[in-house]
């Protein structure tokens, strides 16, 4: 009955025009306003918002940001977008497309049709130039998004899932200190740039990071100097840096499920016992900050534990609560990271999605272990 119910109101006669189109500039404000306004749904409400400018990564080289939205008598009222870029695919650099930023406007809550209407949209631009695969993330407790997305429905894509991915929160206080022999030290841009090819080879999706990127990224806040190594045996083993991106984009705290709300002042009191995150208030932009361009040699792990701690060391006093990280549930980096350190994880999907003539399958993927950055998603 319910899936009937479903395919009634994806058929459902269009009483008012819907109109779509690749955003521009002159776009900026509305999105902004659709993603202040559209929370998450789940045990936590989120909305991961883009302030000041939508459109401040729009210029990151190799990289295509396009942006679809729709519009209901002249307002946005749908808008999801697809980043094209190089990442790694068994071993190789592929052209990759990550769809995500996608929102519904709650004022057309359950228009499916918008939403099958805005892939085709998306499927139409890109026929002339496909990416040679499409992948997707969805928090795994996003009910309504998974039973929709997963459900093969007619003009919609395929989502296939390719496996479980953790963002972990470390908090950066409370933490015991880890005492490791190992230094840790400004890390050489070559050699950066080298070690990250290296080891992103043997993930999945993982980056496929340009000396010209690297050097954008000091627009965003993510200056080459930052970067972090340690050697053992006069070898790189691990590079990392943090990357704070809240100057240009922002996860705020709209609300929790009724029970999470309930126990969430003895949670946070359990926390400060426990040295775990704590649950931040309503209304409020998490204070955190990403590990980005993590990259390790896993036959030297003692020089992850020693560039973890140094990091989550490093944050004193500049005003932020947590460390975010995130690893593939099979990544052997998960296994180090509980073991060293206790924080708050967040399971979400990945999937690969495609069309019959655009896009690969997960069938097309070798082993080897997930590995997206997760501060560029």
């Amino acid at each position: 009955m319910a899936g009937a119910t479903l395919e009634r109101k994806l058929m459902m006669a269009r009483s008012t025009r819907v109109e779509f189109a690749l955003a521009t500039r002159a776009d900026d404000a509305e999105i902004r306003r659709l993603l202040r306004e559209n929370p998450t749904s789940g045990q936590i409400a989120l909305t991961f918002e883009r302030e000041p400018d939508y459109f401040v990564d729009s210029d990151w080289p190799g990289s295509e940001k396009q942006t679809i939205i729709a519009r209901e008598d002249g307002r946005v009222v749908c808008v999801g977008n697809c980043c094209l870029r190089q990442r790694f695919v068994n071993g190789k650099a592929c052209r990759v497309g990550y769809l995500g930023g996608l929102r519904l406007d709650r004022r057309v809550a359950g228009r499916f049709d918008i939403l099958r209407r805005g892939y085709e949209f998306f499927r139409a631009l890109q026929s002339n130039s496909p990416a040679d695969y499409y992948f997707t993330s969805i928090a795994a407790d996003n009910q309504p998004a998974r039973k929709f997305l997963e459900r093969g429905l007619p003009g919609m894509p395929t989502y296939e899932f390719a496996g479980e991915f953790v963002t972990a929160l470390l908090p950066v206080k409370r933490q015991r200190r880890i005492q490791t022999a190992l230094k840790v030290e400004t890390a050489d841009f070559e050699e950066v740039l080298s070690f990250l090819g290296r080891q992103g080879r043997q993930y999945q999706l993982a980056e496929y990071w340009t000396a010209q990127e690297l050097t954008f990224l000091s627009t965003l806040g993510l200056g080459v100097e930052q970067f972090q190594c340690v050697r053992v045996d006069g070898h790189v083993a691990a590079v990392a840096t943090i990357w704070d991106q809240r100057a240009f984009k922002q996860t705020v705290i709209q609300g929790y499920a009724r029970g999470l709300a309930f126990a969430r002042p003895l949670l946070n009191l359990a926390g400060r016992l426990l040295s775990t995150p704590r649950l931040p208030p309503h209304g409020s932009t998490m204070a955190h900050a990403f590990v980005s361009h993590m990259a390790i040699n896993m036959e030297k792990p003692e020089a992850f534990t020693a560039l973890i701690a140094h990091l989550l060391e490093s944050l004193a006093g500049r005003g932020i609560e947590f460390l975010t990280l995130g690893c593939a549930a099979t990544d052997p980096r998960l296994r180090l990271l509980r073991g060293k350190w206790r924080g708050r994880e967040y399971l979400s999907r990945i999937y690969l999605v495609r069309w019959p003539e655009c896009g690969g399958s997960v069938r097309e993927l070798d082993a080897r272990c997930l590995g997206p950055e997760v501060a560029a998603l």
